[in-house]
């Protein structure tokens, strides 16, 4: 039996047909994931140029980052689609997702990781880090990155389980098994300014049959 194409030959030519087609509409193509092996998985992320892709997540929602909508992955997911089919790429059933890369997005290259400076991290590890015997999982906030490495300020959890003094990591990217952004969605429990907190009541109350209450 003819052994198929290597993950690094697929992602090269899925690379080869999806950077092209993100292109047409004046996308990126951000990264692909592939996922399983008897049904595999294409997961192909595309994204608007840097400078509307940190939009800070607040200011857009859950909507996708400016200038990515539904109709262009659809679009882009037939155009890949029908690309990889001629190739052939694939002897069985396989599955394509085109998106984007959500607020929550994943990162595959260390030159996509400056714009988020002083934003929240999580690094997952092929081996435990040589600083931090036996850990392989980190978050923290980013505070510096280089050409092959970048460093987090470890989260409180994080950084009460080291010795003082070892609260920023630095990780070697070809260490990364995976990297994603966290998104901090903000605590809607406080008050708006200027309406006080509704007063607890000082009655204490028991259900009675029917539904209703009881002082």
């Amino acid at each position: 039996m003819a052994k198929g194409p290597s993950k690094e030959e697929l992602l090269r030519r899925i690379t080869e047909a999806a950077a092209p087609a993100a292109a047409s509409f004046g996308l990126e193509l951000w990264g692909i994931e592939l996922i399983g092996s008897g049904r595999p998985v294409a997961r192909v992320f595309v994204d608007a140029p840097a400078s509307a892709a940190t939009l800070p997540a607040e200011e857009n929602g859950d909507r996708l980052p400016p200038g990515v909508t539904v109709d262009q992955c659809a679009e882009i997911s037939r155009m890949v689609g029908l690309a990889l089919d001629v190739e052939e790429l694939f002897s069985d059933a396989w599955t394509l997702e085109v998106s984007s890369p959500g607020l929550e997005r994943p990162f595959f290259r260390p030159e996509q990781l400056p714009p988020y400076m002083g934003r929240e991290v999580d690094a997952l590890l092929w081996d435990p880090h040589p600083d931090f015997p036996g850990r392989r999982k980190f978050r923290g906030e980013l505070t510096a990155v280089e050409d092959d490495a970048f460093t987090l300020r470890l989260s409180a959890t994080d950084a009460s389980a080291v010795a003082p003094g070892e609260a920023h990591a630095r990780i070697r990217w070809d260490d990364v098994r995976r990297a994603r952004l966290v998104h901090i969605f903000p605590d809607t429990s406080k008050p708006r300014p200027g309406k006080a907190p509704a007063p607890k009541s000082a009655r204490t109350t028991a259900p009675v049959e029917g539904g209703g209450t009881k002082a």
